[in-house]
């Protein structure tokens, strides 16, 4: 789960293929399995009746025709939006799906990363991590799934109910800029360390290497972000156009 090879970074396809079909639709996921994505990256909230879909914002209006709250609306009144017109008129029809949806469809070499998105989220003691866990429960999917969150006492708390799950601590200065990542894998029993590129340095890769933790860097869309990621021997890259970044691999 993340671990590179001795040549070359894992490829994660952001959101699905993002760059290239409308963000964490089916649409997006399909295009990522075909372009030989190792593992596909979602992130995941809640609606009003306690579905899990896949979906990045706090509001709908970005990536939808609706606007509003994604936990003012029921799973029902979600999919009667078009998740995909807005993107162009060949993915008109598209819907929100729900993470079991995405689950249904993974192919058996792809691996998963659920990030929670807590964000906002108005039901303060509502169990999302118990809902998580049950969805790659019942999909049998603990052995090819890591779960990561900007919330770290979510984190937390998710390792603690089963610990069995992989998670991954993802990078906000604002609340991490005194904690290396093995502190912050000891501290909240994360087993990986994610951080954007432009905060990414050496020393972290360092650090995290040193105590057995494969390092994750997003987005990864250039050659020259590439080179980069590949020279400090990051693990995994996280890009919007993962066909294009593994064409750039050595085979």
């Amino acid at each position: 789960m993340l671990k590179r090879s001795p040549d070359r970074p894992l490829v994660v396809a952001h959101r699905g293929s993002s760059g290239s079909a409308p963000e964490n639709t089916l649409a997006s996921f399909k295009m990522a399995f075909a372009e030989n994505a190792d593992m596909i990256e979602l992130d995941v909230r809640m609606t009003r009746d306690f579905f899990l879909v896949v979906l990045h914002d706090q509001d709908i209006k970005r990536t939808s025709n609706g606007e509003g709250k994604v936990w003012d609306y029921s799973l029902q009144e979600l999919r009667a939006f078009d998740a995909g017109v807005w993107c162009g008129p060949k993915f008109k029809g598209e819907r929100i799906p729900t993470l079991r949806q995405v689950m249904e469809l993974l192919p058996p070499r792809v691996e998963l990363n659920i990030e929670m998105k807590t964000d906002g989220e108005p039901r303060q003691r509502l169990a999302l991590e118990e809902a998580c866990i049950l969805a790659i429960m019942e999909k049998k999917l603990e052995q090819r799934t890591i779960v990561s969150s900007f919330d770290h006492v979510f984190l937390k708390r998710f390792h603690h109910l089963f610990p069995a799950i992989r998670t991954g601590a993802l990078y906000l200065p604002a609340q991490d800029t005194m904690h290396t990542p093995s502190r912050l894998a000891q501290t909240l029993g994360t087993s990986a360390f994610i951080c954007s590129r432009s905060q990414l340095t050496r020393k972290m890769v360092e650090d995290a290497h040193a105590h057995g933790i494969p390092v994750a860097c997003y987005t990864v869309n250039t050659r020259e972000d590439l080179d980069r990621m590949i020279e400090m021997h990051v693990d995994a890259v996280i890009s919007d156009f993962p066909g294009r970044i593994r064409g750039m691999l050595p085979a």
